[in-house]
């Protein structure tokens, strides 16, 4: 039941985010007095191992959320449950002006569904990232720019600026606001949402089958939920010009967000020997919590204003409290009751330094320092464990410019202390310390204004999270089977290599990047059955993959008033495991395909189809989806008033948008299939007052990387080897 559960809210977020889908231009066209002389906005800088997308160029964004502005980001997808992927990859960080969120990096869609678009300048996607980032994630880095980043070389001004967001559907209502003001070296935001999303009848079934001698046993379970998903958020930014030389900035942030669901179960178990069945109820509250709070100090030179130094400090905790009560019908089976928690606290103190080299421009020298502090624990009643984990960083990276081309190269070394403990088993408390050493370096070649092409290679790693660490017997989620942890985890490593090419011109804007990936070690999770008929699943570093990746972002500018826009992937991925006996191997896409048009009086339609294959896992297959999004938006008040409307629909028969997933080994076949209802339709109305470009907050030109912790997804999950019961 839990893995339905968690696939039920997966799929509520995509009819969230799609019903609100808007999917705009990247260049939009300005016609002077009905002249022919246009005016092109270029909403997307692309780089080799950077794509920069200007959200606050881009009029949708005062009716959208930030997950729909991610649908039209090269290197970036997200698929109709809102599963995001950067550069193929799942496994990536999240950052908000250069700070990393933990409860963002957690669960980023649904967060980033949300967030106002309004609150962000740019999204910058970082699929190569360098030194003085952290080593963590395969798949790169989203930095979320707000508007209230102030651009070097200009003037503070004072003023305000805020907007009102309201939000309705057949599933859920929400809404949020910001406000943001400038006066003399003084510049403060307030922003805060809230939301409430549900979703009645959704449907699953699971059949399981286990492979015996004497013949097979078969457990069937199936179920209908109604779920509930209210949600909060708000964060505040402070900074202060002490003088032209020296900043400081200061931030605080909370987001909360609850899952309630109520699924009504039946399970019927039959074999040669014996035959019988039950059912009952599951109640669940989860409750997440993130927050966070930093201070950043710059000093810079005034002989050499390009050079500066940056100290900071961060803190972030993400407490977590899970409550689930499985009451059976009749005598057969006592009723199960469970309160467990997680928790993460991090301490960050990271300093960085940076110079220009020679007299000539494009020649930079990145170095800096790190520690973090780290401590997770998690525990059932009085059943505590606890897992410490600091990491050192130095890192030191070179960027320079050769003409026509551009160089960077770098390294970074990270070493790591780990300390677990548990409260009732003091004899498996273990420590453990280890190092990596991580490169990277990059090529690009300017083979004209328009277009460039380049080479990166970097190596990344992935560590072990409290989820797939922690030992807890979890056989309260779904009554037939139960999952743990194993302590016993390496982080895994990853080796990165792309080729990428981008072109852009008045109708044409191209970008495209072939990949090829590595993992060994990798972690993954598996399922077998023990000597009770239980399906056990848990983790291991179990796994070798690769995966041969192209994506492919293409918008086409036929006309004024004409848009289409094509982003997606395709990858082929080889899995393979020694220990399991295993392999498997397949291709997967993911592919979104909008056209907008602009109609009489200035309303504008959005058409957009979201299809995903088939997905590969080394113990069978995820079924793919096709999905399709309506979308009306009209602005008043010059454009300070926007009004949308938009829907979503299946586009297969059906009452629900169906989802099945297959697993067989030797000894079982596991074959799971969940019909939910996502066709809605959504409202939106957003009002904005002021002008953001007289408010800045001023940041720091660097702050804390940090690394995000593996906890729900590992390199090897997100290019297709997380095994599905």
């Amino acid at each position: 039941m839990k893995r339905i559960i968690t696939m039920t809210i997966a799929l509520i977020s995509a009819a969230v985010a799609q019903a609100q889908e808007q999917t705009s231009i990247l260049a939009d066209t300005l016609a002077l007095d009905g002249s022919a002389v246009v005016a092109q906005k270029v909403l997307v800088k692309m780089e080799t191992d950077k794509v920069t997308y200007k959200v606050e160029d881009d009029i949708d964004a005062k009716t959208s959320t930030v997950l729909d502005m991610l649908r039209k980001v090269p290197m970036v997808s997200v698929d109709a449950q809102d599963n995001i992927t950067v550069n193929g990859s799942s496994s990536f960080q999240v950052y908000v002006d250069g700070m990393p969120n933990q409860m963002l990096s957690a669960n980023p869609s649904q967060i980033l569904k949300m967030m106002p678009a309004t609150v962000v300048k740019h999204i910058e996607v970082i699929t190569n990232p360098g030194a003085k980032y952290d080593a963590e994630g395969v798949g790169g880095v989203i930095n979320l720019i707000t508007g209230l980043q102030k651009e070097e070389g200009k003037a503070l001004t004072e003023g305000q600026y805020g907007s009102i967001t309201l939000q309705g559907s057949t599933k859920g209502y929400g809404g949020g606001v910001f406000y943001s003001m400038q006066k003399g070296k003084w510049a403060f935001s307030l922003t805060g949402n809230a939301s409430n999303t549900y979703v009645n009848g959704a449907e699953s079934l699971i059949e399981r089958t286990q492979k015996l001698p004497d013949g097979d046993f078969v457990t069937t379970t199936s179920g209908i939920a109604d779920v509930q998903t209210p949600f909060y958020n708000g964060s505040f930014n402070l900074s202060y010009e002490i003088d032209s030389l020296n900043l400081i900035t200061v931030g605080a942030g909370y987001t909360g967000t609850n899952l309630l669901t109520d699924s009504d179960f039946q399970i019927e178990m039959k074999s040669p020997l014996l035959e019988y069945a039950y059912g009952g109820t599951i109640l669940s509250k989860t409750m997440v919590n993130g927050i966070t709070a930093n201070v950043d100090y710059q000093h810079s030179w005034a002989s050499k204003p390009e050079r500066s130094l940056v100290v900071s400090y961060q803190f972030s905790g993400s407490p977590t409290d899970t409550d689930i009560e499985s009451i059976f019908d009749g005598d057969l089976m006592p009723d199960r009751m469970t309160d467990r928690f997680t928790n993460s606290a991090s301490h960050i103190v990271q300093t960085d330094f940076s110079t220009p080299l020679g007299s000539k421009a494009g020649h930079v020298l990145n170095a800096g320092a790190k520690f973090t502090a780290r401590h997770n624990s998690s525990g059932q009643d009085s059943n505590m464990y606890d897992f410490y984990n600091n990491i050192g960083a130095l890192y030191a990276e070179y960027s320079g410019k050769f003409g026509p081309v551009d160089m960077k190269v770098g390294a970074r070394y990270e070493h790591t202390w780990q300390n677990v403990t548990y409260d009732q088993t003091p004899e498996m408390n273990f420590n453990l310390g280890y190092g990596n050493l991580v490169p990277n370096a990059s090529l690009q070649y300017n083979i004209s204004m328009v277009q460039n092409i380049g080479l990166s290679y970097n190596m990344r790693i992935s560590r072990p999270g409290i989820t797939y660490l922690n030992p807890f017997v979890d056989n309260i989620s779904d009554p037939s089977a139960i999952s743990y942890g194993n302590p016993d985890l390496i982080p895994e490593t990853g080796h990165n290599i792309s080729l990428t090419y981008n072109y852009f011109s008045p109708k044409w804007i191209l970008n495209m990047s072939l990949r090829q990936g590595f993992v060994r070690n990798g972690m993954s999770a598996y399922s077998f059955y023990d000597n009770d008929h239980m399906m056990n699943t848990t983790y291991g570093n179990i796994v070798n993959s690769s995966t041969t990746g192209l994506n492919a972002f293409v918008m086409w500018i036929p006309g004024q008033k004409t848009r289409v826009i094509l982003n997606g992937s395709t990858n082929y991925t080889d899995i393979r495991s020694e220990e399991l006996d295993q392999k498997n191997s397949g291709w997967t896409y993911n592919a979104l395909l909008g056209v907008q048009q602009t109609l009489p009086w200035d309303l504008r339609l959005s058409a957009n189809a979201i299809a995903s294959g088939r997905t590969v896992t080394l113990q069978g297959w995820s079924s793919g989806m096709l999905v399709g999004t309506l979308g009306l938006t009209k602005t008043f008040l010059d454009d300070r008033l926007g009004v949308s409307l938009s829907g979503i629909s299946h586009l297969t028969g059906g009452r629900g948008l169906k989802v099945e997933s297959m697993s067989e080994t030797k000894e079982f076949v596991s074959r799971t299939v969940t019909s939910i209802p996502i066709r809605m339709i959504s409202m939106n109305l957003t009002f904005s007052f002021g002008k953001q470009d007289k408010v800045s907050i001023k940041k720091t030109r660097k702050t804390i990387e940090a690394d995000t912790q593996l906890d729900a997804k590992s390199m090897t999950e997100s290019i297709g080897t997380v095994m599905q019961m």
